[in-house]
């Protein structure tokens, strides 16, 4: 997975040149506000294995902590976790860079079609029915998102991927806490904020099983708790005002990795979902090993961490298991 943020990184740095499309990406780094020892500790061993595979990422101070981001509360921190080399880009810009270059390439996108039904014969997948016409097809890639489960049902296929929904809240221009400001996340409560132009973008870090995996209403009343837990790690977000929000889901699986690979069971069935909150930034890498797996027959990186028969055909039962990142 790190391998896959840190080829992210490469490929926004460059995406204009390549695809043609401005992704807006910058660099505002991330940060990770600890208050306990234990989080620290089980911080320790990720720093470990991301500085071996090259990322630049070290333990601060507190203190450290407040001149990146001067607005916040630390007296209760211990310390702190700092990225510089993280970054953020537009979803709907590179959504957009990637479908140009797949027209370029020959590739048919059809929108607004939902899918009814998989055609399989003999456990081998041949086609989908959709909204707009059948479509035959010995490969079919769910990547589905949060509809993930419901789409491999369709083949037979228990998939353990858990649509669980977030809010995030936006405030009106609030120039109290000057920009820029890194992703910054209370590792106790969840909470997690940054700057979006003059506006402070803020999340409760939610995380609820609400019994869909396509509509997503809003929850009014995440707002209060947005705003108790950014008052006890930032104050000074007391005297703002929240201008609206929206809420989206997240689809995790019991263990925190994504599945990727063939389905069992169902041959010509392939895998590419429960990327939690990861998915946007592990798309380029996903992209592309997928690609190789596919065309080449293996992918040139060991992909058996995301293996979809790990969890058994129980899968679905295991106890689902969810962070606050």
């Amino acid at each position: 997975e790190i391998r896959f943020s840190l080829e992210a990184i490469r490929v926004f740095e460059r995406f204009q040149d390549e695809f043609g499309v401005d992704p807006g990406y910058k660099k505002i780094g991330y940060l990770f506000l600890l208050s306990e020892e234990q989080q620290l500790r089980a911080f320790e061993p990720r720093i470990a294995l991301q500085t071996r595979l090259g990322a630049d990422v070290r333990v601060v101070t507190p203190d450290d902590a407040r001149k990146l981001v001067p607005a916040l509360r630390v007296d209760d921190l211990i310390a702190a976790v700092w990225g510089p080399g993280d970054g953020l880009a537009g979803p709907a810009e590179v959504t957009a860079g990637f479908a140009r270059r797949a027209r370029e390439l020959g590739v048919k996108i059809i929108e607004g079609a939902r899918v009814q039904s998989l055609e399989t014969a003999q456990r081998r997948v041949s086609g989908v029915t959709t909204t707009t016409g059948a479509i035959s097809s010995p490969l079919v890639i769910n990547a589905a998102g949060p509809s993930a489960a419901r789409v491999a049902r369709l083949a037979g296929v228990d998939l353990p991927v858990h649509p669980r929904r977030r809010h995030i809240f936006f405030t009106e221009p609030f120039p109290a806490i000057p920009g820029p400001v890194p992703l910054t996340t209370d590792v106790t409560s969840g909470f997690y904020f940054r700057k979006e132009l003059e506006q402070v973008l803020l999340s409760p870090g939610d995380v609820e099983d609400i019994g869909e995996d396509y509509d997503v209403p809003m929850d009014p009343g995440k707002v209060e708790d947005a705003v108790q837990k950014a008052i006890q790690r930032v104050p000074i977000i007391g005297d703002a005002r929240i201008a609206g929000g929206w809420a989206g889901l997240r689809p995790l699986t019991p263990d925190d990795h994504a599945i990727i690979g063939w389905a069992p069971g169902v041959e010509g069935f392939f895998q590419a979902v429960g990327f939690g909150g990861h998915g946007f930034q592990h798309s380029p890498a996903t992209g592309r090993y997928v690609a190789e797996w596919l065309l080449d027959g293996k992918p040139s990186l060991d992909l058996s961490l995301f293996d979809p028969g790990r969890f058994g055909r129980a899968g679905a039962k295991d106890e689902l298991k969810v962070d606050a990142e």
